[in-house]
């Protein structure tokens, strides 16, 4: 049945089955909602099912699909720096889009982050959307509908996605990966709902390790003077770089955007706690060790932040991690926080 391996997202799977089912579906498609909550899975399951309106699909075609060879099926990222759609992508979408299938009964182009687009593209799109063919179909997935022409959206079936809840995920976890209770429920709390990042985050190397190693310096566990801090920014330091060293798909950049959100969310987590002790915080395995903490003198939040995004400037500048961090931790005022210099 069509959806019935993709988790969470009850209503949008009913909607679209139903649609499908009694082929009243546009040939323009529009997923809205955060990133990692299955909306590309949709539009791939979907845009199997578009090509072929059967059950029984040939094993052969199915792994052209899964590996995105099929040349009925095509996929369009945003390239380059800037992460944008380019209007050479977009152009050679419209050129394809008048051709005939190859294989199938139909095309599908599914265009990832259709939000990330230059208003030349956007615009070039346009006319296509409004006089698409009957046997092509666009399928455009995007986190937020700001940044998409008003124009784009009113062509287009919309669908509304919303986060996978932690049971969902939690369940997943358990029966798809190799993790204990204990960590995987870690995951699945710390995924904002989101399935994409669990699964991320699960095949990161040493996640959990690392995670306690920050933790256990953001609540000065063994750290009473300046030197000890210097100390454990090193071995910090060391394990990241251990990580990338015998992984090289591991990218250094996202495993130091996920350690600042760490970072942050410890903090914020502590101001949670100095507000409303019952309220649901990040770091829910971790509470006992939170209410220890110096609930009276916290770092201000906006200036944690403000650091955090001067951090990860440092970083693009191929400045040590370790001077990064010791920064950091010197610009929140957090060596102050009773321990000794």
């Amino acid at each position: 049945m069509i959806f019935e391996k993709i988790i969470g997202n009850l209503e949008v799977k009913n909607k679209l089955k139903n649609a499908f089912d009694s082929d009243s579906l546009s040939n323009t498609i529009l997923f809205i909602g955060p990133d990692g909550v299955g909306k590309f899975l949709f539009a791939k399951e979907l845009a199997l099912h578009l090509m072929y309106k059967t059950e029984n699909i040939d094993l052969k075609i199915l792994k052209k699909i899964n590996e995105n060879t099929h040349p009925d099926l095509h996929i369009l990222k945003p390239e380059g720096k800037t992460y944008l759609h380019n209007i050479a992508s977009i152009r050679n979408l419209i050129s394809e889009v008048n051709m005939a299938p190859y294989e199938a009964l139909a095309k599908v182009f599914v265009i990832e982050d259709a939000d990330r687009m230059l208003p030349s593209s956007a615009n070039a799109l346009l006319k296509t959307l409004e006089e698409p063919t009957f046997d092509s179909y666009i399928i455009l997935l995007a986190s937020s509908i700001d940044n998409i022409l008003p124009t784009i959206i009113s062509r287009c079936f919309r669908f509304n996605f919303s986060g996978i809840s932690e049971e969902e995920i939690l369940k997943y976890l358990m029966e798809n990966c190799s993790f204990s209770c204990e960590d995987a429920k870690i995951l699945a709390r710390i995924s904002n709902n989101s399935i994409g990042k669990a699964i991320e985050l699960s095949n990161h190397k040493e996640y959990i390790k690392k995670r306690d190693m920050i933790i256990s310096i953001l609540s000065k566990q063994n750290i009473s003077n300046y030197f000890d801090l210097l100390e454990a920014l090193g071995k910090l330091e060391d394990i990241y770089l251990k990580t990338i060293e015998e992984d090289e798909n591991i990218k250094l950049f996202k495993e130091i955007d996920l350690l600042f959100e760490k970072i942050f969310y410890w903090f914020r987590d502590l101001y949670i706690l100095k507000v409303n002790l019952n309220q649901k915080i990040f770091f829910q395995d971790k509470k006992d060790i939170l209410l220890k903490q110096d609930l009276k003198n916290l770092p201000d939040l906006n200036n944690i932040l403000k650091n955090i995004d001067e951090a990860k400037l440092a970083f693009q500048r191929n400045i040590r991690l370790k001077n990064i961090l010791e920064n950091f931790f010197l610009n929140i005022n957090f060596i102050n926080c009773n321990i000794q210099i």
